[in-house]
């Protein structure tokens, strides 16, 4: 009984010592694949979330205080990954978008921590992971405000146009489309152009002002005939949560309608904001 009882408590002392060695090398592996698959990749977060700590289930759900912001601030530049058993934690860099001269690049914010909780139970971690991300091959039109949606629908500006002038007239299919205006001098059966009566200035953004992010956001817009600014479309981007605040402005602005035949019209023009940094 008592050589039993002996080899018994062997057996259970064997065991768990045995366990977390196997849970250990099963963690090591899983952190060597994860590496694999994402350091040093650029990803988006999925709904674009602001702060530099993140909190997550192991479901991919936020658990952490966090508000939504503009896509082109939600870029995360993973430099490590490290798996423990309760949780993975990736490291990075939080990096804003930037579109200077129809070329796509990136600024580095500052630091950035997320952390996944792990459940033990044979369960895909990664699918978290993959939930937290978009996928590059996810089509980002579905999850951006319409303001973003033309230029995304097109590689040139003509293109974008196109989708714009499309979208405006699947909005109103019985009414005529906007009018556009004819630069010079006004005659007879010409469009005037709209004249801005109130046009005050966008916000920067605090990391595009911390870094004196400057250059120009150009929109295409719908002035109607009370003068207010309507179905805002992005021509050229510049990224860095800018043309946001680009858009909000211009919907505050008002206008002197365009005039034709003395009549006032809605029209179709384009505006560029200029973003001047602090100094």
């Amino acid at each position: 009984m008592d050589m039993l009882m002996t080899l018994r408590g062997f057996c259970v002392a064997l065991l768990l010592v045995f366990l977390p060695l196997t849970l250990l090398a099963q963690t090591d592996h899983l952190q060597d694949e994860l590496n694999s698959a994402y350091k040093g990749k650029i990803l988006l977060l999925r709904n674009f979330y602001s702060g530099d700590t993140l909190a997550y289930g192991s479901d991919g759900q936020l658990r952490s205080s966090s508000l939504e912001g503009p896509w082109t601030l939600g870029g995360v530049q993973v430099t490590d990954i490290v798996v423990a058993a309760a949780a993975i934690e990736i490291r990075g860099n939080r990096v804003g978008a930037v579109f200077m001269h129809a070329k796509l690049s990136f600024i580095k914010l500052g630091k950035l921590h997320i952390e996944v909780q792990r459940e033990i139970s044979g369960k895909d971690p990664e699918a978290a992971i993959r939930h937290i991300f978009l996928d590059p091959q996810e089509d980002l039109r579905p999850l951006l405000p319409e303001y973003w949606q033309a230029y995304l629908s097109g590689n040139d500006p003509k293109e974008r146009r196109a989708a714009w002038t499309i979208s405006i007239e699947k909005r109103n299919p019985t009414s005529s489309a906007p009018a556009k205006v004819s630069p010079g001098v006004v005659s007879p059966g010409v469009v005037g152009p709209p004249r801005a009566t109130y046009s005050p200035d966008p916000k920067y953004t605090k990391e595009a002002a911390s870094r004196h992010f400057e250059g120009t956001s150009t929109l295409m817009v719908v002035v109607n005939t009370n003068g207010s600014a309507e179905h805002i479309g992005i021509l050229n981007p510049l990224g860095m949560g800018l043309d946001e605040q680009a858009v909000k402005a211009v919907q505050r602005w008002r206008f002197q309608p365009a005039i034709k035949n003395g009549q006032p019209v809605s029209v179709q023009i384009t505006i560029e904001i200029t973003f001047r940094c602090c100094p």
